[in-house]
């Protein structure tokens, strides 16, 4: 499994990519990126994908509470089954 974690502009351009095999690794690199404050009420996704599927979108211009609002939450994150 490859799992790709990036923040994503509206115009589709993608930044900060990370690649990994390592589902731990990924879950770390989300976490970064979500965690960054600088972009909160920015229009940018942090991106976690698995093979090319969504796992989860983090959206900066949500609110707690929300479904695409993953910071303190990864407990959550809706891993496919192996």
């Amino acid at each position: 499994m490859t799992y790709r974690i990036y923040l994503r502009s509206p115009d589709q351009r993608v930044t900060d990519k990370t690649v990994t095999e390592s589902k731990a690794a990924a879950l770390a690199a989300f976490g970064e990126l979500v965690g960054r404050t600088d972009l909160d009420g920015r229009k940018l996704l942090a991106v976690l994908n698995q093979d090319g599927r969504k796992i989860a979108h983090h959206n900066f211009q949500a609110q707690p509470g929300d479904a695409d609002y993953w910071l303190d939450r990864f407990g959550e994150i809706p891993w496919p089954a192996v």
